[in-house]
């Protein structure tokens, strides 16, 4: 079976989460899968996003908002395609691979 760690869990909702555990005669590990499948089984809320989003027919407001947030996408593509413009680093000789650091991290805790 897997398992699963969960690591800087906040000390406050750990509390909440053993509290409702021993309200309801679980370990809190049985509680944890409960919670978790009662959270995945509810549908997502629906977000707004450009594409789906019916003619401007609404509010002023709503309409600010919509060109608020179509004007952080275009600046989120601009920076993309900014950074994609940018000269490739060179890596010298001898760098340690990504693995290597990660081992090196590990192998200091």
């Amino acid at each position: 079976m897997p398992a699963l760690q969960v690591r800087d869990f906040p000390p406050d909702l750990y509390e909440e989460l053993r509290k409702r555990a021993k309200q309801e005669h679980r370990s809190i590990s049985q509680q944890t899968v409960v919670a978790i499948r009662e959270h995945i089984s509810c549908p997502l809320p629906q977000r707004w996003a450009p594409e789906n989003d019916p003619p401007r027919s609404g509010t002023p407001q709503r309409d600010k908002r919509q060109d608020e947030v179509l004007a952080r996408i275009d600046r989120r593509k601009q920076l993309f395609t900014d950074i994609s413009a940018l000269p490739k680093p060179v890596i010298p000789e001898g760098f340690p691979t990504i693995e290597e650091i990660v081992r090196q991290m590990r192998d200091s805790r």
